[in-house]
C-alpha cells in the first residue's frame, strides 16, 4: 500500500554549518564533517575524473570521485539528505529508490490481467538533461533549503557537460554519482506524475501499468491494441519536451518499441510472460557465451573471471525466480 502524503521531501540546509552538523555522526565530529566539506569545495576539480565506463560517442561522460573526499561527501549527501525520503517516492518509481530494482519494475508491469501490450521508451542523455539550474531549484523551492545551502549543494552534485576540461560553461547534473539517480527522480518528479495520470486515464479499464526505472519508461496494459500505445506515445512524447518549459526530456527513438504478447514482450532485459518473469534472449546469449567460454578456457585467471560471472547470472536468475514465487502487489498511489 502507497499513499502519497506530500510530494517533496523537506530537506532545510542553510549554510556549510548546518550541512556538517546533518554529517555528524560519532565517527566523524561536526568539525571534521565542516572541514570536509570546505576541502572539497576549495578543490572539487581536483576530486573527480571522467571514468573508463564512458560512451564519448554518445557525449555520455560518467564521472567517478570514488576514493576521493568528493565521493565521501556525494556518498553522505545521498544517506542524510535523499535516501531518509525514498518512502514518499510514487510507487511506479523505481529507479533510485532502496530496496526496489529493474526486476521489481519488469514484474509491475506485468499487472494482473492478461493479453498484454508494452510501449517502451527511453529519455535520451537523461542526467545531462538536469541543468545545475534545475537541482537549485529542487532543494531551494521543494527541499526548503536556504539559497545558500541550494546552491552549495547544487554545485557539488553537477558538473561541467561533457569531458573534463572542456571549458564548457554548462554544468549539468553528474552521470555516476552517489546522488544523481535521486536527484534525477526529484528534478522530474512534476512530468513523472503527469506521465502518471495520463496513462491511468487513457488505457482505463485496461490495468494500466507505468514503471520508471532511471531513464527507462515502460507502459502496459491489457488488451489494448498497439494503434492505442502508438497514439498513447505521441502524448507521453509531448507531456516530456513541452509540460515544463525550464526541463525537457527528448526521447530516444532507436529504443522506442511498441510489443504485443503474441510476439513477445521484453523489457530491462528481461522477458515479460504470461505471469512471470525470465531471462531476456540478450542475457541469455550472455550467459551462454561465458559457459560456453569456460568450458573451453585453459587459463587460470580467465577461468576465475568467467566462474564469477557465472555466479553473478545464477544469482541473478535467482533473485527473478524470488520475485516469481512470491508475487507483488502493484502501489496504491493516491495523486492529488
Amino acid at each position: 500500500m502507497f499513499k502519497q502524503q506530500r510530494k517533496y521531501p523537506k530537506i532545510f540546509i542553510l549554510s556549510k554549518n548546518d550541512l556538517s552538523k546533518r554529517f555528524a555522526t560519532t565517527n566523524l565530529t561536526q568539525k571534521q564533517a565542516l572541514d570536509l566539506i570546505n576541502d572539497v569545495v576549495d578543490h572539487f576539480n581536483d576530486y573527480w575524473r571522467d571514468s573508463k565506463h564512458s560512451e564519448p560517442e554518445k557525449n555520455k561522460y560518467v564521472r567517478s570521485a570514488k576514493g576521493k573526499p568528493l565521493g565521501r561527501v556525494l556518498k553522505l549527501i545521498d544517506k542524510k539528505l535523499l535516501v531518509p525520503h525514498d518512502k514518499i517516492i510514487p510507487g511506479f518509481i523505481f529507479g533510485g529508490v532502496s530496496k526496489k530494482s529493474h526486476i521489481d519494475a519488469a514484474y509491475y508491469l506485468l499487472g494482473k490481467q492478461r493479453e498484454r501490450t508494452l510501449l517502451t521508451l527511453d529519455v535520451g542523455r537523461f542526467f545531462e538533461q538536469i541543468s545545475e539550474e534545475r537541482a537549485y531549484h529542487f532543494f531551494h523551492d521543494k527541499g526548503q533549503c536556504s539559497k545558500k545551502g541550494a546552491k552549495l549543494l547544487a554545485s557539488l552534485c553537477c558538473i561541467e557537460e561533457g569531458p573534463k576540461g572542456n571549458g564548457n560553461g554548462q554544468r549539468v547534473l553528474a552521470r555516476g554519482f552517489a546522488t544523481s539517480t535521486r536527484l534525477a527522480v526529484w528534478c522530474n518528479l512534476g512530468i513523472f506524475l503527469k506521465l502518471y495520470l495520463l496513462v491511468k486515464k487513457r488505457l482505463k479499464h485496461h490495468d494500466p501499468r507505468i514503471a520508471i526505472f532511471v531513464d527507462d519508461i515502460g507502459i502496459s496494459a491489457s488488451r489494448v491494441p498497439k494503434e492505442t500505445m502508438e497514439a498513447l506515445k505521441k502524448e507521453v512524447e509531448n507531456i516530456l519536451i513541452n509540460s515544463d518549459r525550464n526541463q525537457k526530456l527528448p526521447l530516444n527513438p532507436k529504443k522506442t518499441f511498441i510489443y504485443s504478447y503474441e510476439e513477445g514482450i521484453e523489457h530491462l532485459g528481461l522477458n515479460l510472460g504470461r505471469n512471470r518473469l525470465s531471462f531476456g534472449s540478450k542475457t541469455l546469449s550472455r550467459k551462454a557465451k561465458v559457459s560456453h567460454r569456460l568450458k573451453t578456457s585453459t587459463i587460470a585467471s580467465e577461468r576465475k573471471k568467467l566462474r564469477m560471472k557465472r555466479k553473478s547470472y545464477f544469482a541473478y536468475q535467482e533473485q527473478i525466480k524470488q520475485l516469481n514465487r512470491q508475487g507483488a502487489e502493484a502501489p496504491v498511489i493516491n495523486v492529488k
